[in-house]
């Protein structure tokens, strides 16, 4: 079993891999679940990413990620800056950062700063991050505005 620290690492391994560049951001994980119910079924889609940007600045980085006993690979990274930034929500009714670029790519961001172990199984994956959780939230409200 992986433990918080292990899989944090692996979450900005993975970023760093997947982006040029990769270890002047600061690094963020972020989630995101879909759930669709149906008469005799509900099924629910998990999204969980690792999210780059530098304090003070306005860019992010993107990086959808899959976690399998501890090893997390990376998709591929999506780059978000002024120029190529749609609409932005500070906070959707589920408390999810929502983001979108101009050709039509769009996130929600859920960020919390510690997720404890008990909520990987609510589809989270563990890790603690609290600077990096007050850093983004800062990053958060200048895109905002």
């Amino acid at each position: 079993m992986t433990n918080k620290e292990q899989l944090k690492a692996a979450i900005i391994a993975a970023f760093d891999t997947a982006v040029p560049d990769g270890a002047r951001y600061t690094k963020v994980y972020a989630s995101d679940m879909k759930q669709k119910n149906f008469i005799v079924y509900r099924s629910t889609k998990v999204f969980n990413y690792a999210v780059g940007f530098t304090p003070g600045a306005t860019d992010l980085v993107i990086v959808p990620i899959d976690e399998n006993n501890g090893t997390v690979t990376a998709g591929e990274p999506v780059m978000i800056t002024d120029q190529n930034r749609g609409e932005v929500k500070k906070r959707d009714l589920q408390g999810r950062f929502r983001i979108a670029t101009k050709d039509g790519r769009s996130f929600r961001l859920a960020v919390v700063p510690s997720v404890p172990k008990i909520a990987s199984g609510w589809y989270q994956l563990p890790v603690d991050q609290k600077a990096e959780y007050e850093a983004f939230q800062q990053v958060k409200d200048l895109i905002t505005g």
